[in-house]
């Protein structure tokens, strides 16, 4: 029994980095679903932080002042050698399982507790400052002529095409407000984000970063947007013909042109030199943009279980980081290459947008690249924790984005799940040379990814793919060769456009394969398990037991490996 307890106390000061993510997690999702916008509320939270952190100091005070007294009284004594079975120094022994117990508070229970209240704290701040919005008062306000506003702003979103609507989010510089007989009667400097739908009827081609005037009306939109938390919001309603779009002379419109410009480079290279499904692929693997893929295709990526190639991930930048890097490698100053890579990443991150899956990518890209700038050691568990936190704390609505659990809950398997796999597989047949066979690794990475993704998939879809392992197999090598012709050819077309067009058209093969293997294995329908509901408590309940499992699993492979250590001395012997 108190090796269990041992075992697991050690796996909690392993992974304390777990529980200070699971805290912030749980502080925002409770803080989304209970509105908490009191100021006594939030004075109770800062109190309960600032107590908590009393409460550890204390602790830790106590702890070192333990053990320099425990130093003190038994100088000279602990190395003493144990004669027979006798255990002397049972003070000492209890007094290390005291000192554990404080250890595990101290790194695991005070900072989950903070966490959880910095994040609950953090979400019912956004929510407040959402309940100010301007629209909203405009919305609510009984003695305004609804149906006669004028909004300028700026579209900061890939526009989507919904049941004959034009669907965005508009960044909303001005507003202007006309009475009855067409008066201005009043202007407002907003500042702020609204939704507007547009009949897309007649209209000309709407991008991301054009600059609009809108004449409409507002609504309540009664449906869920995750983007938004989840809750009723004010909706811009405008017709075809009260819609223009307009220039600006200051400097965030430049920058905002400029990103336009750019993007519109790499996306016309897709669609003039490939053909249209996969320049739609080619576009929301690059940039980021999925609302141009069929909806048929989509279908047909998330019943094979390969969807998550869609978002941009760690290879993406890898590769990215490694054409930077033979791009200056003339350059012997390491301090210059980290300065390049950072900006480029900066760059990519604009050009693309607020991504979950390459902000994770980018945030622990730049840690690798400083911890070797300063010849430093890092762990890929704690820069996984630790991007994890910075992102919910950057967006807590991130917890709401289907890409943004893949993307963590990909790497959490290749981290945690996928090592276990390797050991385990090359215990049970240790004739199997799993290192060197690619195909075997690539099972044991798809199945790692899909055992920690299926409540997420089965959460946001509603269904779970089987054939996801056999699909995953044939299609990932596949597109390794694709991806890094894309990525060389969109470097190269930034630079020089026809000749980016001429290295694209080699793609093509690659894709035709893709696309049929993806429309072949799609058609089973006997692999689709069709879940009716998932709800969160089944989620969390799932990653529970795959903990305990994963624990499990650990101390049976530790076993074993003792064990055959054992055999092979007494053989020796």
């Amino acid at each position: 029994m108190n090796n269990i307890k041992g075992k697991i106390l050690s796996f909690l000061y392993r992974e304390y980095y777990l529980f200070w993510a699971s805290g912030l997690t749980a502080g925002v999702y409770t803080g989304s679903k209970y509105h908490l916008f009191n100021p006594y509320i939030r004075i109770a939270e800062i109190a309960v932080i600032i107590l908590i952190l009393i409460i550890g100091i204390l602790i830790t005070r106590r702890i070192l002042n333990n053990e320099h007294s425990l130093n003190i009284s038994n100088h000279g004594k602990v190395n003493i050698k144990l004669e027979g079975n006798k255990l002397p120094f049972r003070e000492i022994l209890r007094s290390d399982f005291k000192q554990d117990n404080a250890r595990l508070v101290i790194l695991v229970i005070i900072p989950f507790l903070i966490l959880f209240v910095i994040g609950n704290s953090i979400i019912n701040i956004y929510k407040y400052n959402e309940s100010k919005s301007i629209f909203l008062s405009l919305y609510e306000d009984e003695n305004l002529i609804k149906d006669n506003i004028v909004i300028e702003g700026r579209v900061s979103n890939h526009p989507t095409y919904r049941y004959g609507n034009l669907s965005f989010l508009l960044e909303a510089d001005k507003i202007y407000i006309y009475d009855c007989n067409g008066n201005l009667n009043s202007l407002f400097n907003a500042g702020e984000l609204v939704n507007v739908k547009l009949d897309s009827t007649g209209i000309e081609p709407i991008l991301r970063d054009d600059h609009l005037r809108l004449t409409g009306s507002l609504d309540k939109n009664d449906s869920k947007n995750f983007m938004a938390g989840g809750y009723d919001e004010v909706v811009f309603i405008a017709g075809y013909g009260d819609i223009k779009k307009i220039e600006s002379s200051n400097l965030s419109y430049r920058i905002f042109s400029f990103r336009s410009r750019l993007y519109c480079c790499l996306k016309n290279a897709f669609y003039k030199n490939l053909e249209i499904e996969d320049a739609c692929i080619a576009e929301a693997v690059i940039l980021g943009n999925r609302n141009n893929v069929p909806g048929y295709l989509t279908e047909s990526f998330k019943r094979c279980g390969v969807y998550h190639l869609f978002a941009i991930s760690g290879l993406h930048i890898s590769f990215f980081i490694s054409l930077v890097y033979l791009f200056f490698r003339k350059i012997r100053s390491s301090y210059f290459i980290f300065l390049a890579s950072v900006i480029f990443l900066v760059v990519y991150n604009f050009l693309v947008g607020e991504r979950a899956s390459i902000l994770r990518a980018s945030i622990t890209v730049i840690f690798i690249l400083l911890a070797k700038e300063w010849n430093r050691e890092y762990s890929h568990k704690i820069l996984l924790y630790l991007s994890f936190i910075i992102i919910i704390i950057f967006n807590p609505y991130f917890i709401y984005d289907l890409g943004f659990w893949m993307s963590y809950g990909s790497m959490a398997a290749l981290v945690f799940i996928y090592p276990a796999a390797i050991r385990l597989a090359g215990n049970i047949f240790p004739f199997l040379k799993l290192k060197r066979s690619f195909f075997i690794k690539i099972a044991l990475i798809t199945l790692s990814i899909q055992t920690v993704l299926f409540p997420v998939l089965a959460y946001f879809f509603k269904e779970v793919s089987l054939i996801s392992p056999v699909a995953n197999i044939l299609v990932i090598p596949v597109f390794y060769i694709l991806l890094s012709i894309l990525i060389v050819s969109s470097f190269v077309t930034i630079i020089w456009p026809p000749m980016g067009g001429i290295l694209l058209k080699p793609s093509s093969i690659f894709f035709v394969y893709i696309l049929k293997t993806v429309k072949i294995l799609s058609k089973f329908d006997f692999c689709i398990i069709n879940l009716d509901s998932f709800p969160v408590k089944n989620v969390i309940v799932y990653y529970i037991a795959l903990l305990i499992i994963l624990f499990t699993a650990c101390m049976i492979i530790k076993r074993i490996n003792i064990s055959k250590k054992m055999y092979k001395g007494n053989l020796k012997f």
